[in-house]
C-alpha cells in the first residue's frame, strides 16, 4: 500500500516524568535505530529550551548521536531555532553534522513558536523574525562560498545582528551548495522559498493545501532540491482500540502539560499555537493530529491517507508525552509491519 509514500519519524524527546534522562536518551536512540532499520526515510527532532518538552535541548549534540546509530535515514531538525545561535558557530556545527552523517543532513529552520523560551533566551520578540532571516542568510552564504571557492576561502558578512570579516572557512558542507531545507509552520513562506514543509490538518483538507503550496512556489527548489510536503500524526498502536486509547489519553495530557508549562509560569496565556489543544484528546482525534487504534485500524487510516491526501511523505510521532519506551517501540514495530511492510 505504501509504494508512493516515504515516512518520517518525529521525536521531541519529551521528559516522561519517571525515567532518568540518560535512560530516556538511550531509548530514543534505539527508537531511531529501529526506524532506520524499518524503512523510515527521515528522522526529525525539534528544539526547545527550559521546558520538559525537550530533554535534549542541544539539538546538534543529539543529531550527532543519531547519525552514529543510523545508516540510511536522513537526519533533520524541525527546527533549529535560528535566533538562539551565533551563526558562524552554527555553520561549523552543521557542516560537521553533514560529514558525520555522510550527507544525510536536512536543516529545518524557524524563529520558534514559544515566546517564553525566547524571553528566557533573551531574544527580543520584535527581532525574532529578522534574526531568523539574517542567521539563515549568513549560514547559507558561508556554505555556498565554501562550495564555490573551496576550503580556506575568506568569508565576510555585514548584517544588522551579526557580521564577519575575512573569516577563513576551513570546513564546508558535504552536500552542495547546502543540505536540503525545511520550513514547517508557514507553508506560504516555504513555498516562496522552494523548501520542504509540514502541513497539518485532516485528510479532507490536505489536497487543497498541498495544491496551494505548489501554486505558490517561486522556484524549482532551494539548492536544487525538490521540496517535500509532509504531514504529522502522533500515533499509538496497541492490540485493541481500548488499550491504544488508554495510552493515548494518558500521554496526550502529559504532552499538553510539558508543552504549556512555561506559558503558564510566565502568564503568557493562552499561547498562540497549541498543537496539544490544551489537552483535549477529542479535538486531537477529530483533527487527526492523533491516531490511536489496533494495527488493522491504523493501517486502514494510513491507506486512506495515501489514497486521498495527494501526499508523498508522512511523518509520525510514536513517542510523545509519557508514552513509555516499550509502548513507543511497540507502536513503531506495529507501524513497520502493518503499514510500511504490508
Amino acid at each position: 500500500m505504501t509504494s508512493s509514500l516515504h515516512f518520517g519519524i518525529f521525536d521531541q524527546l519529551e521528559n516522561d516524568g519517571t525515567t532518568d534522562i540518560g535512560t530516556q536518551y538511550r531509548s530514543h536512540l534505539e527508537l531511531a535505530r529501529l526506524a532506520d532499520e524499518g524503512g523510515f526515510h527521515h528522522w526529525f527532532k525539534s528544539e526547545h529550551h527550559n521546558v520538559p518538552l525537550d530533554i535534549a535541548p542541544s539539538i546538534n549534540v543529539f543529531l550527532s548521536a543519531v547519525t552514529q546509530v543510523t545508516r540510511s535515514m536522513r537526519i533533520a531538525s524541525l527546527v533549529h531555532l535560528l535566533p538562539f545561535y551565533e551563526p558562524l558557530r552554527l555553520y561549523e556545527e552543521l557542516c560537521m553534522l553533514d560529514h558525520l552523517s555522510h550527507g544525510r543532513l536536512d536543516i529545518g529552520f524557524g524563529k520558534g513558536v514559544s515566546p517564553p523560551e525566547q524571553l528566557l533566551w533573551g531574544v527580543p520578540a520584535d527581532e525574532a523574525v529578522a534574526r531568523t532571516n539574517e542567521a539563515l542568510a549568513f549560514v547559507l552564504a558561508a556554505m555556498e562560498l565554501a562550495t564555490n571557492e573551496g576550503l580556506g576561502c575568506l568569508f565576510s558578512f555585514d548584517g544588522e545582528f551579526w557580521s564577519a570579516s575575512d573569516h577563513p572557512l576551513e570546513i564546508g558542507p558535504l552536500q552542495t551548495p547546502h543540505p536540503p531545507l525545511w520550513r514547517p509552520g508557514n507553508p506560504t513562506t516555504a513555498a516562496e522559498m522552494g523548501v520542504s514543509t509540514i502541513i497539518p490538518g485532516p485528510i479532507a483538507t490536505l489536497p487543497e493545501k498541498i495544491a496551494a503550496f505548489h501554486n505558490e512556489r517561486k522556484c524549482e527548489g532551494a539548492g536544487g532540491y525538490a521540496p517535500v510536503v509532509s504531514t504529522l500524526r502522533r500515533v499509538v498502536i496497541a492490540p485493541t482500540t481500548k488499550e491504544a486509547m488508554k495510552v493515548a489519553e494518558r500521554a496526550w495530557g502529559h504532552f499538553d502539560s510539558n508543552l504549556t508549562k512555561l506559558f503558564r509560569k510566565y502568564d503568557l496565556w493562552p499561547p498562540t499555537m497549541v498543537p496539544s489543544f490544551l489537552g483535549d484528546v477529542d479535538m486531537a482525534l477529530a483533527t487527526e493530529s492523533l491516531i490511536a487504534g489496533s494495527p488493522a485500524q491504523v493501517a486502514e487510516y494510513f491507506s486512506r491517507l495515501e489514497a486521498e491526501s495527494t501526499l508523498e511523505h508522512v511523518t509520525i510521532c510514536p513517542a510523545f508525552g509519557n508514552v513509555s519506551a516499550q509502548e513507543a517501540h511497540g507502536t513503531l514495530a506495529a507501524f513497520v509491519e502493518n503499514v510500511i511492510a504490508a
